[in-house]
């Protein structure tokens, strides 16, 4: 009898570890009609452009999480610049963040009158990160053409990622529990290419949290922080 008690509470073990293992974080939230903002300054702490995201569709398929998100940006005189929507996706207990996100508004407006070809990966955000943990590589890719004619390349690589701590940051939105990771960045247009680096405190549930850039000389060059989250 004790034997066959042990073997239920083995089997129910294993049982919950599976579900937990499957489980999706989700570091970006998730209740329509929640809305976030963001607010972008140079390193002199100047307004350059504010991004509004609110979202405004959710489907779960049993652990799998998938959300819409429209995103509007405006300069820094609130000036809408454009709208447009993404997914953001919580598959096979990873969390995965469209990299088309990361383009700044004003370099698809500088090109709006023109034909843009985007593709773009992923970044993952597996569940229970720590320390040190290296997550994959990503890679952005915009083509501006004219007609049949390619007029520009761009190609934004994403590496070397790693979770550097966990930190609490504290912003006008609140005080969040974050993981602090850092990237390299390599930008390449035609035949220039440019090296960066930067830093990024996400939030489960939250999002992003704060963001930092940085020059290959280690300069800050400008940084993101969040200033509104509502429901």
């Amino acid at each position: 009898m004790k034997s066959v008690i042990r073997l239920a509470f083995l089997f129910l073990f294993i049982f919950s570890t599976l579900l937990n293992a499957q489980e999706c974080p989700m570091y970006f939230p998730d209740e329509i009609g929640t809305v976030r903002e963001m607010k972008s300054y140079d390193r002199r702490d100047r307004l350059t452009s504010i991004s509004r995201q609110e979202i405004i569709d959710k489907t779960v398929s049993g652990n799998d999480v998938r959300v819409t998100v429209r995103t509007t940006s405006y300069d820094d005189d609130e000036n809408e610049i454009l709208t447009g929507d993404l997914e953001i996706i919580c598959k096979d207990g990873v969390f995965r963040f469209d990299l088309r996100d990361f383009l700044d508004p004003n370099t698809i407006a500088a090109y709006e009158d023109m034909g843009i070809e985007i593709t773009a990966d992923n970044l993952l955000y597996p569940a229970n990160m720590s320390p040190g943990d290296q997550l994959p590589d990503g890679e952005l890719q915009m083509v501006v053409k004219s007609g049949q004619a390619t007029l520009l390349t761009l190609v934004l690589t994403i590496s070397n990622r790693t979770i550097e701590g966990i930190e609490d940051i504290t912003t006008d939105a609140g005080t969040f529990s974050t993981y602090k990771i850092s990237y390299d960045l390599t930008t390449k247009a035609g035949f220039i290419t440019t090296s960066s680096s930067a830093i990024e405190w996400i939030a489960d549930g939250v999002g992003f949290v704060r963001t930092e850039t940085y020059n290959r000389r280690g300069r800050l060059t400008g940084y993101s922080v969040l200033t509104e989250l509502r429901k």
